[in-house]
């Protein structure tokens, strides 16, 4: 998937794609992610939990890299990237585009070394506060 350079700036458009995805996470009847658990031959594990997303959680997510929001902005350096949500909540209060961008390149980098940590940020109702930060970012432009 496409990673872009943090200097790149996002347009409107960019921005209204990602927005365009509000109402469905707004939808609390919505089916975001599945946990499949363990499965077992005897007392052997042969297949381990993990985490299958909807194809609109999908959609959602490639959309995240082709609109700009998944930059190269190195995760591992900033202070903030460990599984403790609080942290993402004290950086989303007040965070502009630049940081909000920031907040989406690490949770999903996250999630890629942590099995379900976007579900966790969806079952937290952190993505639901980013994504309603960046409409309130959006009307201010």
């Amino acid at each position: 998937m496409k990673i872009v350079e943090e200097s790149v700036k996002l347009t409107k458009k960019n921005i209204e794609v990602i927005l365009n995805y509000l109402p469905y996470f707004e939808d609390e009847n919505q089916r975001f992610y599945d946990v499949i658990m363990p499965k077992r031959d005897g007392t052997n594990i042969v297949d381990y939990i993990y985490v299958t997303y909807s194809d609109k959680f999908m959609e959602f997510y490639k959309a995240l890299h082709d609109q700009g929001f998944v930059t190269n902005f190195n995760w591992l350096d900033s202070s903030s990237h460990s599984e403790d949500l609080s942290e993402y909540y004290d950086i989303l209060e007040d965070a502009d585009i630049k940081t909000l961008r920031r907040l989406f390149t690490m949770i999903v980098r996250q999630d890629k070394h942590k099995e379900g940590f976007f579900a966790d940020v969806i079952e937290s109702g952190l993505l639901l506060e980013m994504l309603n930060k960046l409409k309130i970012l959006n009307d201010e432009i």
